[in-house]
């Protein structure tokens, strides 16, 4: 972590009344910083909160918004809870892994795209739903998913 972040998070760790609550806002201070958990930085996540670098790690583990590689500039979570898979999840990922090239948690060569499936994302009763960066799709199709990808790439060709 840089200077600047290692300070805020010895703030957060004194800002809050039980020490551990500090642990995802600083988490999420260093993803800021490196666009990911770089595997050292768990080390020092730890030291600041005082706890094992496992217990970082389980809180790490936990959440699908913390990632431990660097990910593409368009982070596209396909939901693979039971609703969404009823109505078409696995599909929207093949989709995905054929039109990208990509393998599951798989970033395509020009560091674009990264393909991942995560648990619930809380939109089944508009299943299936793609989550896109910070942004939810509710009853995403494949034709929606090729549109997106073609105006993705396409702003970024037009450096837009």
């Amino acid at each position: 972590m840089n200077a600047a972040n290692l300070q805020k998070a010895q703030e957060l760790v004194h800002r809050f009344p039980k020490k551990s609550s500090a642990l995802i806002p600083i988490l999420h201070l260093v993803e800021d910083e490196f666009g990911y958990i770089p595997e050292a930085e768990v080390q020092t996540v730890a030291d600041v909160m005082g706890v094992t670098p496992a217990y970082v790690e389980s809180v790490l583990t936990f959440y699908t918004l913390f990632h431990r590689q660097p990910t593409g500039k368009y982070l596209v979570q396909v939901c693979r809870g039971l609703s969404c898979q009823l109505n078409g999840a696995d599909e929207l990922s093949h989709f995905l892994h054929d039109e990208l090239g990509v393998q599951r948690n798989g970033t395509t060569d020009d560091g674009l795209f990264t393909v991942e499936e995560v648990e619930c994302i809380a939109l089944c009763k508009d299943a299936p739903a793609v989550q896109i960066n910070l942004e939810f799709y509710p009853r995403m199709t494949k034709e929606q998913l090729k549109a997106f990808l073609d105006q993705a790439a396409k702003e970024v060709t037009s450096g837009a």
